[in-house]
């Protein structure tokens, strides 16, 4: 009996929590977030409204009213990128990357962009002109497109990671030769802000007059973040949320005003 008695309190307790975030995008008219039940979620300036119901998704991204998701894997493992428009309802399904695994989407205007798994990850483009991916890029542990630019982390913990490069064509810029980052995203001015893996204040952006990094605004540890242009960055820290995932915060770039966001509670 004790035992029936404390899954019942369980069940009272998680029933209505708070989802924490485990992704953030910026969308059309403010941020979207994914839930860890995999759920997508569209803020509607006091509340959010659910976008997709849990288990649509592993990652997404968005750029404009496109947005894109890589799915939560299905019974053989695979997982699947598809999109739609952010009012839409048909989705477009994408061919399989088999025998590599996504782990990662972001999109080039509307045209998915994916990253692999495993020790030497790559990343895919696909181009609606030929209906196919296409291989642009060898070495990444996170990616960022903005505006035709990829942003991206090359994997080693040695020597300067940051790097970028238009997503169609090189040359690359390296963004300092020593500098080790964990996180990366760009904004559309074309240049990077980058995250250490540091539990307090590991933002960083990047010093045009001196041609350094210098240290960003005041945060604690990032698990994940988006700029909306250059104007707003979203960010994924503590405190983590009981049922999984992080609280999401928003900087203004210009006025420097913080604004925490209330988690999707259902």
């Amino acid at each position: 009996m004790r035992t029936v008695v404390c899954y019942l309190l369980l069940i009272v307790v998680l029933a209505g929590c708070e989802r924490g975030a485990l992704q953030v995008a910026h969308g059309p008219n403010g941020p979207w977030i994914l839930t860890k039940d995999g759920a997508i979620h569209e803020y509607n300036g006091t509340g959010w409204d659910q976008k997709e119901p849990p288990g649509t998704a592993d990652d997404f991204e968005m750029s404009g009213t496109f947005l894109v998701v890589l799915t939560k894997p299905d019974s053989q493992g695979n997982r699947t990128v598809k999109s739609r428009e952010v009012d839409g309802t048909t989705w477009t399904t994408y061919p399989s990357l088999a025998p590599l695994t996504a782990e990662q989407v972001d999109c080039d205007g509307d045209e998915p962009v994916v990253r692999t798994a495993g020790s030497y990850p790559r990343v895919y483009k696909y181009y609606k002109n030929t209906q196919s991916w296409k291989n642009i890029h060898d070495g990444a542990t996170d990616i960022s497109v903005v505006n035709g630019r990829l942003f991206y982390l090359y994997p080693t913990t040695t020597y300067g990671n940051v790097w970028s490069r238009d997503v169609d064509k090189v040359p690359y810029t390296r963004w300092g030769e020593k500098f080790v980052a964990h996180r990366i995203a760009g904004d559309a001015n074309g240049y990077p802000w980058v995250a250490t893996d540091a539990k307090s204040n590991p933002l960083y952006k990047w010093d045009t007059n001196n041609q350094r990094w210098t240290s960003g605004f005041n945060i604690g540890p990032v698990y994940e973040m988006d700029i909306d242009s250059y104007v707003k960055m979203y960010v994924l820290s503590s405190p983590k949320v009981l049922s999984g995932g992080y609280t999401l915060y928003s900087h203004d770039l210009y006025s420097g005003g913080w604004t925490t966001y209330p988690m999707p509670d259902y």
